[in-house]
Parts: structure tokens; C-alpha cells; sequence
């Protein structure tokens, strides 16, 4: 992200990871459960599950109101012995399923069963966990900055850890993947002739999905999600005059 600053970029990070609308399971109904684990375990297995799904299928639970288009519903019937997997969760919706099909949930030994009705809603992170779209983070693109002729150009190259600095007589290059750590900057000679430093108007992310959504849909969601957060502040704005 180019163009930008660190409260503009802390935006966009916060609404990936608290307000992107993620679909996960809400409550479960259990009708039989003779496992080795109690109910509250093996829910709190089936909300932490990732479930891909369509955002525009859904929408936020309306009191009063039920459908498709507001919740997906999952059933496990099984007997043992045997492991219980994602895989063997039935879905009232086809396009909504379990992000790994071969996730454990819980084992059955002998003949026990397993029977429960599980419903799944749309959710924000900052309510709680398991609705969380990302763990995603920003930092500085790398800048670096020549001051004279170095004159230990090897030895400088070589002390870089992640071997991304590039010296040939009077230019200097690093690559994105530079964190910055001054390595380079420490063995440099003469003193002050190398400088690394972040340009604080661009930004590389990092977004890592932790839900059914992909890291793209996740971007374009928090743009859009901002964007109609700057209108309704302006609409407020107005209302002052």
C-alpha cells in the first residue's frame, strides 16, 4: 500500500481482524453425545472450526426471523468405534463446509454415538474469536540510502541475515523482505555511510486467513467496510451544520 500513513494502514488491519462478516457455528443442539468429552468441549471444537461459504449468501440474524439466508445448519450422526471428522458434518447448505475435511473432533470407542444438530451464523471478530476473518500485520517497505562509497561492500552483504542487500559501486538495493534489522548498517565503513530506514507512506501486509474467506475477499471486504464507514461519518458531519 502506497500513498498512505500508519493510522490509515491500522485501520484497514483492525477491520480484517474484528469486522469482516465470518460464518461460524453459533450453538449446538446435542441429542446424544456418549463420547469421552462433555458437550461444551465438542462445541467449542465446532465454533473454532472454519467454514467456507458465500458472503453474499448471508446475512447478519434478524430476531424474529429464520431462512437460509441467515444460517446453515450441520448434523453428526455417527456410531463408533472410530474418529468423528469434519468430513462427517452434513450440511443443510452444499456450499458451506468445513475449511479441512479431516479436522478431529472427537473419538468413539465400542458402540458409542454421537448425534447433535449444529447452527452456524454470521459473526465479527471484535464479538468474539471464532468469528475472526485474519491474523494479519503491516510494517514499512525497506529504504535504503547510500552516503558516500562503502568501502567493506562484501563483508556488509554477507552479514545480512536474510540476504537481500545488493551493493555495486555507487548503488545500493534491498529487497522487500528486508525487516530492517541494521545488520548492515553496523558493520558498514566508513560510520554513517549506509542508512536503512522505513518509509512511514508505504506499507507492505501481511494477511494470513484464519476463516473461510481467502486473503483477497478479506482485503476487499476491509476497503469496502471502510469506506462505507467514512460515508455514514460524513452523513454525522452534516448533520451538525
Amino acid at each position: 500500500m502506497e500513498g498512505s500513513n500508519p493510522q490509515f494502514a491500522n485501520t484497514l488491519r483492525r477491520i480484517m481482524v474484528s469486522e469482516i462478516p465470518v460464518l461460524a457455528i453459533e450453538y449446538v443442539d446435542f441429542n446424544i453425545n456418549e463420547s469421552v468429552l462433555y458437550n461444551e468441549v465438542i462445541a467449542h471444537r465446532l465454533g473454532l472450526m472454519p467454514l467456507i461459504f458465500n458472503p453474499k449468501d448471508f446475512k447478519f440474524k434478524v430476531e424474529g426471523k429464520g431462512g437460509s439466508q441467515y444460517e446453515a445448519v450441520f448434523a453428526i450422526n455417527k456410531k463408533g468405534a472410530g474418529m468423528v471428522y469434519a468430513k462427517d458434518m452434513k450440511s443443510s447448505n452444499p456450499e458451506v463446509k468445513p475449511v479441512f475435511d479431516d479436522t478431529p473432533i472427537v473419538e468413539l470407542f465400542g458402540e458409542q454415538k454421537l448425534k447433535l444438530e449444529a447452527v452456524a451464523s454470521l459473526g465479527l471478530g471484535k464479538n468474539h474469536a471464532k468469528y475472526q476473518a485474519a491474523n494479519t500485520y503491516y510494517r514499512y517497505y525497506p529504504v535504503v540510502k547510500l552516503n558516500g562509497k562503502i568501502k567493506n561492500a562484501e563483508e556488509v552483504m554477507k552479514v545480512c541475515p536474510k540476504n537481500v542487500l545488493k551493493i555495486g559501486g555507487n548503488k545500493v538495493f534491498v529487497t522487500k523482505d528486508c525487516d530492517m534489522c541494521q545488520e548492515c548498517v553496523k558493520v558498514a565503513e566508513p560510520k554513517g555511510v549506509l542508512e536503512v530506514s522505513g518509509d512511514p507512506t508505504k506499507f507492505i501486509f501481511y494477511v494470513e486467513s484464519i476463516s473461510g474467506l481467502d486473503a483477497e475477499q478479506i482485503i476487499l471486504s476491509s476497503v469496502d467496510i471502510l469506506k462505507k464507514k467514512a460515508k455514514d461519518f460524513q452523513k454525522e458531519l452534516m448533520k451538525l451544520k
